[in-house]
Parts: structure tokens; C-alpha cells; sequence
């Protein structure tokens, strides 16, 4: 585990997965994020080179055939830690014959948390260094706590810009053709668990980069992002915790072809080329 500290957050970060364990401010000591459990046993982890699921749980490359795990891999592997201070930590991970078992490209990934201000500033790197065109997703899935405090109320997601594109589902983790209800029309979502009733809520042409996760008491979570394209919210049926998901890609379509590099929604890095990818996570007292 790694830990960084600044005058206003305490951090922990897994080498397995890379991945964001706590968050919590110094002011009060209150934590953010979901501490696993049953209902969810993950904290924040990465999604790569997969988000969901693809067809058969096998993609095509080339005219062969690779099984690939739900979310990918990533988020169960140990990244390296390649630097370290009291505020910041670099990792990253490297293809290897493990990675090659899924996924037969040549790629690193490169992860750096920073603490600025009230913020965990977290930039991404995915680099091709394989000879042909390298197609990929890329999710980041952070679980917070929900309700954050025991402020009596409704909870809220108020986005940068209001959200009036239809929203999508997923069947079997499989994207369903189907289209539902705008998320927030008028630009804010008082959460309720009936909106997960049929699993994740996903905002396949979301308007807004950034969005703030509110108590009534006025803690909150600010997030905001380059690089992705869709978020998804989603909270299991038992459990206390939200998560909000910015993504670059979407599940596979239930029926697709399993010809990944076929697929529209996907992210291509030329040889020798990175996609740059940047996360900020800013936390908000109570009144």
C-alpha cells in the first residue's frame, strides 16, 4: 500500500491494479470512497483494455480469438512503482506473457497520483509500443460512499451541463440497443436506488466533463476528466456506495462482433503513440 499525505488529504494507493483505496480529508478524517465488502469488493479500480463485458468473453485480433475478462485485466495485476514522494506516486504496468494470454498487443500504461490543494490529480498514459495500431477501452471506477454523511436528505449529482441525451443499459453486462430517459435534463439528479433498479445508468453521449456528488450537508465530491467520452453511475442493490465512471469506450453490444478492432467505440493508438487521460477528484467540507 502506498500513502501520500498533503495538509488537506490523506491517500492510499494498492500497487495491485493501481488502485485508489482512501480518501479522506484531513479537516475531519472522513473517508470518501466505499471500503469494500460483499455487496462490491473493489474500491476504485481501472478498466482496461475492456469496460464490461465483449461477446463470448473472447475478442478477435487479427482473425484469432482471446478470452478477455470482465473490465479487462488491469485491475488485477501489480503495477510497478516507478516513483514515489510524499505527495506523489508513478505506477505502471507493462505487457508481459501474462497480458499476452489476453491481449496481444504491446503497451504500458502509466498511472501518477498527485495531491493539489483539496484534489487527487490522476493523469493516464496508454502507450502502443507494438508495431500495428493498438484499439482499446479505457474505465476508471471509483466507488464512494453513499450517503457520504448521515445529513438527512437526498443526495445529488449536479453536472457541469445539463444532460439531455437519451441514456443506455446494459443486459448481462452486454450493451442493450434500447434507449432510456435523459439522466438530467435540467442539469441535476436527486439519487434515488430506483435508478439502479436495472443496473448501471450510462451516458453514452454525456455533455459534461465534470460533475459534484452532494449530502444535504453540503460535503461533497468533486470529479472532473480529459480524455473520456461517457460516464456511467450504477450502485448494486444492497451496499453503500455510488459510483461514478468516466469512460473512454462502452460495453460491447449484445450481438456485436468480436472483431475488436472493428468496433466504433474504441480508442486506436498508432505505433509509437500515447492517448493521454487525466482524472481530478476534489473533496468539499460540510457546512
Amino acid at each position: 500500500m502506498i500513502r501520500l499525505e498533503s495538509s488537506a488529504l490523506r491517500v492510499a494507493v494498492a500497487t495491485r491494479g493501481a488502485e485508489l483505496q482512501s480518501l479522506r480529508s484531513v479537516a475531519d478524517g472522513h473517508e470518501h470512497l466505499w471500503q469494500a465488502g460483499p455487496e462490491w469488493p473493489r474500491h476504485a479500480p481501472w478498466l482496461f483494455p475492456a469496460i464490461c463485458r465483449v461477446p463470448e468473453d473472447r475478442i478477435e485480433v487479427a482473425g484469432r480469438s482471446w478470452p478477455m475478462p470482465g473490465h479487462g485485466f488491469a485491475r488485477d495485476l501489480d503495477f510497478r512503482l516507478d516513483e514515489l514522494d510524499a505527495r506523489s506516486a508513478v505506477l505502471s504496468l507493462h505487457d508481459s506473457p501474462r497480458t499476452h494470454r489476453y491481449y496481444p498487443f504491446r503497451f504500458s500504461l502509466s498511472i501518477r497520483y498527485e495531491l493539489v490543494g483539496t484534489a487527487v490529480l490522476v493523469h493516464l498514459t496508454a502507450a502502443n509500443r507494438d508495431r500495428r495500431p493498438m484499439p482499446f477501452c479505457l474505465g476508471f471506477h471509483p466507488a464512494f460512499a453513499w450517503p457520504l454523511d448521515t445529513a438527512p436528505g437526498p443526495h445529488a449529482i449536479a453536472f457541469e451541463r445539463p444532460e439531455v441525451a437519451p441514456t443506455r443499459r446494459v443486459t448481462d453486462n452486454l450493451l442493450r440497443e434500447e434507449l432510456f430517459e435523459p439522466a438530467a435534463p435540467n442539469g441535476s439528479l436527486a439519487l434515488d436506488r430506483a435508478h439502479f433498479a436495472d443496473g448501471a445508468v450510462i451516458l453514452d453521449q454525456a455533455a459534461s466533463s465534470g460533475i459534484r456528488y452532494e449530502s444535504p450537508s453540503g460535503r461533497a465530491v468533486e470529479m472532473d476528466w480529459t480524455g473520456f467520452d461517457a460516464l456511467a453511475i450504477w450502485s448494486p442493490p444492497d451496499g453503500d456506495l455510488l459510483c461514478l465512471e468516466p469512460w473512454r469506450g462502452l460495453p460491447a453490444r449484445i450481438g456485436a462482433s468480436s472483431d475488436f478492432a472493428s468496433r466504433t467505440d474504441l480508442t486506436t493508438v498508432a505505433p509509437g503513440e500515447a492517448a493521454e487521460f487525466t482524472v481530478r477528484i476534489r473533496l468539499r467540507l460540510a457546512r
